[in-house]
């Protein structure tokens, strides 16, 4: 794979990759891991990303990256509230949670330092991704009831109604 740098423009000239004819490979795709968004918070850049079941936040000074440490926040996703826990310098931690394919609005309160204030930060989840949760939700209550004994029960108690509703009107 070949490329060719072309000079376009005069005066002044920019410089621009290009690939050259001969190619029949596909230019080069950026891999996406998780689904992401970004947003800037007055001197902060905030990215959220969506992986393992849970929302990754990372919190950086916008000019040199530092991590911004001991910060507050809290994120609102289908108005469910989820306070984030620092794991590192700079990197928040939300508690399990299931984001449904497309785009979520996420409500995010923050305290920073002196700052505060909220966002709404839109993240989009392809269609084709994979849930994955770090804890399984059972599909029935512990110490539930097996349905079919609710059915018998169901009908016992219709029998037994109408057998004393019989006798009461045989009396009358």
């Amino acid at each position: 794979m070949s490329l060719a740098i072309a000079v376009v423009g005069s005066p002044t000239a920019y410089v621009l990759p290009v690939w050259a004819s001969g190619d029949h490979d596909a230019a080069p795709r950026s891999i996406s891991v998780a689904p992401r968004a970004e947003t800037r918070i007055g001197g902060e850049e905030v990215v959220v990303i969506y992986a393992g079941g849970a929302l990754l936040l990372f919190l950086h000074n916008y000019v040199d990256g530092v991590p911004t440490s001991r910060a507050e926040i809290e994120l609102t996703v289908d108005f469910m509230p989820n306070a984030l826990t620092e794991i590192a310098p700079g990197v928040y931690r939300s508690e399990p949670l299931t984001l449904a394919a497309g785009r979520n609005e996420i409500e995010m309160a923050y305290v920073i330092g002196e700052q505060s204030g909220s966002e709404v930060i839109p993240l989009t989840v392809p269609t084709n991704s994979k849930r994955v949760t770090t804890r399984s939700l059972p599909t029935t209550a512990s110490g539930s009831v097996p349905g079919s004994v609710l059915t018998i029960i169901a009908v016992l108690l219709f029998a037994g109604v109408n057998l004393l509703l019989m006798r009461r009107a045989r009396r009358a």
